[in-house]
């Protein structure tokens, strides 16, 4: 028999197509598998995006502004900047005398505003209040200058968005 046999290195066209789909089974699998630990796809990227969705809002030169006569928080994040489905809070802190000292925050329950009441907000209002965010949320921090009594009167601060 001859080393150059016309049937040498050829496979059954059923069985190439059989091995070439649980290939690619296989590497679906490795993907689900593997989306939990790839950059970007954890719980704390829902709250890193959402964070500097929000800072863009909320910042007006660099600053927020949480003197008498600004506008609040729910005034100024715009729908788009929080997660579909999910419940936001947003707690904006400055020091003051050496302290940590809360000068704004918000909630903003899953629906908002469209499918929301007042009576939604003020139960979040009340359960944050209580309890705080939940545990298992994915919080992310950032420091922002935060002007206090004016415009004039800027110190250091930390914007915290919890998302759950």
């Amino acid at each position: 028999m001859s080393r150059s046999s016309r049937s040498r290195g050829q496979t059954d066209p059923l069985a190439a197509i059989v091995a070439v789909s649980m290939l690619v089974l296989g590497i679906g699998i490795y993907a689900v598998y593997a989306q939990g630990v790839l950059p970007g796809a954890s719980g704390s990227a829902t709250a890193d995006t959402t964070i500097g969705l929000v800072w863009d809002d909320l910042e007006e030169d660099g600053v927020f502004h949480a003197y008498g006569g600004a506008d609040d928080i729910e005034g100024l994040v715009d729908v788009d900047a929080l997660p579909a489905g999910s419940t936001v809070h947003v707690n904006v802190t400055a020091i003051d005398g050496g302290k940590d000292r809360s000068v704004a925050e918000a909630a903003f329950p899953k629906g908002y505003p469209d499918e929301t009441t007042d009576a939604d907000l003020r139960e979040l209002d009340r359960d944050i209040e209580d309890e705080g965010p939940p545990s298992d949320a994915s919080v992310a921090t950032r420091s922002i200058p935060v002007a206090v009594d004016s415009e004039a009167d800027v110190r250091s601060g930390t914007l915290r968005v919890a998302v759950w």
